[in-house]
Formats: C-alpha cells, sequence, structure tokens
C-alpha cells in the first residue's frame, strides 16, 4: 500500500504525523462500525453536498480545530478529502491538539476510494 507522507507501514510518523495507514477493505469495516468510530470529511460543504462517503460528516479543514474534545471519544477518526493534501493539513492539525487515533486509506483521498456503491450522490 501506498503511503503519499513518503513510509510504507501501518502505524506511521512521516514528518512529524502521527497516522495509521489501512488496506481499503479495513477501512470499509470501520466506516460501518459508527459507534466507535467517525469518518471525516475534510473538504468544504458545496463539496460534500456533490458527493461523499456514506456515514461520513463534513467537517472542513478550516473548520477542525474547533473540534478539540468533540471526538476524544471515538477509537478511530478517519481522514479524508479530494486528493490527500486536506487530509494531510487535517492530520497536522489534530496531532497538534494531541490526537493520534487518526486513520487514512491510500492517499486519504475520494479520488482513490474504490467502493463506488459506498458515495452518496
Amino acid at each position: 500500500m501506498f503511503n503519499f507522507f513518503g513510509m510504507k507501514r501501518n502505524r506511521c510518523r512521516s514528518r512529524n504525523l502521527i497516522y495509521n495507514l489501512v488496506p481499503y477493505d479495513k477501512v470499509r469495516d470501520m466506516i460501518f462500525n459508527n459507534d466507535e468510530n467517525i469518518l471525516i470529511d475534510v473538504r468544504e460543504k458545496n463539496e460534500y453536498d456533490i458527493m461523499h462517503v456514506v456515514n461520513a460528516v463534513n467537517i472542513p479543514v478550516s473548520k477542525i480545530r474547533f473540534c478539540e474534545n468533540e471526538y476524544r471519544n471515538k477509537k478511530c477518526i478517519i481522514l479524508y478529502c479530494a486528493s490527500g493534501i486536506r487530509t494531510k493539513e487535517a492530520i497536522t492539525i489534530l496531532n497538534n491538539m494531541g490526537y493520534t487515533n487518526l486513520y487514512i486509506w491510500e492517499y486519504g483521498a475520494l479520488s482513490n476510494f474504490p467502493f463506488k456503491d459506498m458515495l452518496k450522490i
């Protein structure tokens, strides 16, 4: 599995970022376990409204810092955006707030999400 932050392993520390890189099949299971996990789409609302992964909540990366304690009780926080750039920015912000239970699939990008049946259009 390719890790767009430059390392190839499950638990990653790259450029001072802490996150977990998970295979697509595992993330699919994680998305449907909403009691313990949360899927966050960090794109802008207008992008989210056009298309997003089912069960995703929309918190634009520009507003993610305002959720400081909101998701502390979640086992896993799964992040994605369109290409991975805003995902990386969100990871940076959340790491600085003390979050380490962050998860992404390859690139953390909607553009390569393989489960088209899980997209809400």
